[in-house]
């Protein structure tokens, strides 16, 4: 399959460069040193909880800007070496091109986060009292963590398809993810009226999010970040549809 064949190739892109492992290093040796070792809120000794609920506070911070480092060379390095237009003339569809980079950047997400599961073993063998580990919310709080990396990853695609550097990728993917992230949530906070203050917080990410770091698997919640990837995948292909056209 030629989407499968682009997955592989963007894998293969990613880790053939030292980029690719100062991005997943960079993101693990930060939330190591927030979560075990500075001295900050989100320090999981100093917690006293035998949750990683700070980890599931500081991990979107860190997304902010691990997910545009991933995405910022997708589209802006093709269009800048001019393979873009070698892609297109391939046997591949608009979706499957868009597809192939966003489930390619998606499996380097889930690299990211699978070594941050010793972080729960950890807390296992370290607490004291006999309160059993809640398994259940942490892998719904996981699945909220994959579903706002899977956001900011369409995000960045976008981010790389409107630009030609990989800086200015990398700054616009940022800017979109932290508006949808946390400036409408900030927006409703400044609403008086209920109505406003539901819509805005519904329009974000974070209060989606945040139900589901809660342990609550809503349906609202998952339609939400299906229909968000989706548009924003939408978005992307309809430029690249100009881009082919041009």
């Amino acid at each position: 399959n030629n989407m499968w064949a682009l997955v592989k190739r963007e894998w293969f892109v990613f880790f053939s460069t030292p980029l690719g492992y100062l991005t997943l290093g960079f993101f693990l040796t930060l939330s190591t040193l927030f979560l075990w070792f500075l001295d900050t809120d989100f320090n999981l000794l100093n917690a006293g909880f035998a949750d990683l609920n700070s980890f599931f506070v500081l991990a979107p911070w860190l997304f902010l800007f691990l997910i545009p480092a991933l995405c910022m060379r997708s589209f802006s390095d093709e269009i800048r070496l001019g393979t873009l237009e070698l892609l297109l003339t391939k046997p591949l569809g608009l979706w499957q091109i868009i597809l192939g980079k966003y489930i390619a950047t998606l499996l380097l997400l889930l690299t990211a986060l699978l070594p941050t599961v010793v972080y729960f073993f950890a807390l296992a063998v370290l607490k004291l009292d006999d309160i059993p580990l809640d398994w259940g919310s942490a892998l719904t709080a996981y699945l909220g963590l994959f579903w706002v990396g899977a956001s900011f990853v369409a995000l960045g695609l976008l981010s790389s398809l409107v630009t030609r550097s990989q800086v200015s990728a990398f700054l616009l993917a940022l800017l979109l993810c932290f508006v949808q992230f946390y400036v409408w949530k900030a927006i409703a906070d400044l609403m008086q009226e209920e109505g406003f203050y539901r819509f805005f917080n519904s329009v974000g990410i974070f209060d989606h999010y945040l139900s589901l770091r809660q342990g609550v698997v809503a349906l609202q919640d998952v339609i939400y970040f299906l229909g968000f990837n989706y548009i924003v995948l939408y978005i992307s292909k309809l430029m690249l549809n100009r881009i082919k056209n041009h």
